[in-house]
């Protein structure tokens, strides 16, 4: 196939690839490369031939070669910038091999917090100055606390067993979907002080569980932050001058979010909250799928009987509630493309993340 009539997203694809393999100074920049250009989902070369299924019968064999080329020498061009990385890696370690007494004796590496907690810590650094606490509570939860406090019905698909984890000698016990039955805990134990208190505010990260295939961009076991505020007239005015202000303080001044309808039991209104992509500024990327947004975290006013299952009277009292994935977060930030790089405890990933000093 001409080159003047190749797709534009291969096109795209071999301009933005010497730029990025020029971008590789070390061996752990190639190994993400790799993944996001030959990498088995999510990467450049999975959407070109996602890209080739969708073309017409007659343009595929043509446009079939002209994607197997461009994979091979990509797959060729990083085999050859790994030799070179290496082999300028042994020629480092072997002028560093001169022994000088008068040096210092090396210190050993010292690990630190994993990033992700490091995003969690930031994320709680972000809501303190506007009063808010951390709250806590166990992942082994009740259906009453994880479901029935929240407004969910018995028939609601989350309570299957398809999604959540059921503890099978344990009736009614199971490992937490979300962070909100931290909300309920916390409204039933401050619900009796609420009126001397002028109100409540908290937050609650943790880990939570479902039953989603592990995936480039799923896992069993991921993180969350929640966040909750009741007091007296409280709106979704409020709701939206308090996660812009976070946004701002968390991507920059030039932060920008826009919130659509949604529904979530536990709110009424209910939303999701999307953040102008800080990497392309919203003129479009692979990370925000060209549309110059990125969904970021779901929220709403909170349901009048979640405050009645703690004991507060929703004609007098009112409030808000938001949650949002860190893993989420931590991928846009750090341009991740799998999220299996988290978990997966290789030191070379955890340093360049800031996860070892």
């Amino acid at each position: 196939m001409e080159p003047s009539l190749l797709p534009v997203e291969i096109l795209e694809a071999q301009q933005d690839f010497p730029m990025a393999l020029a971008a590789c100074k070390d061996l752990d920049g190639l190994l993400r490369l790799k993944g996001a250009y030959i990498g088995r989902e999510g990467s450049h070369a999975a959407r070109l031939m996602e890209l080739l299924k969708a073309a017409p019968k007659e343009q595929k064999r043509e446009l079939g070669a002209a994607i197997n080329a461009l994979k091979n020498q990509w797959e060729e061009t990083i085999k050859a910038r790994q030799v070179e990385l290496e082999n300028a890696k042994k020629r480092a370690a072997a002028l560093g091999n001169t022994w000088d007494p008068d040096l210092p004796a090396p210190m050993p590496a010292q690990g630190s917090l994993h990033p992700l907690n490091r995003l969690i810590d930031r994320l709680v650094d972000v809501f303190r100055p506007l009063g808010y606490h951390v709250e806590e509570g166990p992942e082994a939860e009740t259906e009453a606390h994880n479901f029935d406090g929240l407004n969910i019905p018995v028939d609601h698909p989350a309570r299957g067993s398809a999604d959540t984890f059921y503890f099978e000698k344990h009736p009614g016990l199971l490992l937490r979907t979300h962070t909100s039955p931290v909300q309920v805990r916390t409204l039933l134990r401050l619900a009796p002080h609420i009126k001397e208190k002028g109100g409540i505010r908290f937050l609650a990260p943790g880990r939570v569980y479902r039953k989603d295939e592990i995936d480039p961009t799923h896992s069993p076991m991921f993180h969350q932050v929640e966040g909750m505020l009741v007091g007296h007239g409280v709106g979704m005015h409020h709701l939206k001058g308090t996660l812009a202000y976070a946004m701002k303080a968390l991507f920059g001044p030039g932060a920008d979010i826009r919130f659509r309808p949604s529904y979530f039991p536990f709110v009424e209104p209910g939303c999701e909250v999307d953040v102008r992509c800080p990497l392309c500024g919203g003129s479009g990327c692979r990370v925000c799928k060209q549309s110059g947004w990125v969904e970021l975290l779901g929220a709403g006013l909170v349901h009048p009987n979640v405050l009645e299952y703690a004991g507060i009277d929703p004609g007098e009292w009112s409030g808000f509630a938001f949650g949002m994935g860190v893993e989420r977060i931590a991928m846009m930030v750090s341009q991740t493309p799998d999220l299996r790089f988290f978990f997966e405890n290789d030191q070379r990933f955890l340093k360049t993340m800031g996860g070892l000093d």
